[in-house]
């Protein structure tokens, strides 16, 4: 019988326009989240966005066969 592992990674991306650095950089911290996970064998199964006033927060699902 084959096990899962599941991870969460959460982003919370600003929507301000006046602040494209930070909002770079953490767009780009969460692909580098993503790219570490995918370096030990996680995939990345699901995305879903939580809009709110200032903010836009990515959750991240990703899964893993355990051997």
């Amino acid at each position: 019988m084959t096990t899962m592992s599941i991870q969460t990674i959460e982003t919370r991306v600003t929507k301000d326009d006046s602040e494209t650095w930070a909002r770079s950089r953490q767009l780009a911290n969460r692909a580098e989240d993503l790219k570490s996970h995918a370096q030990i064998g996680y995939l990345l199964t699901h995305t879903t966005t939580i809009e709110g006033t200032d903010y836009v927060t990515f959750v991240d699902t990703l899964t893993r066969a355990n051997d």
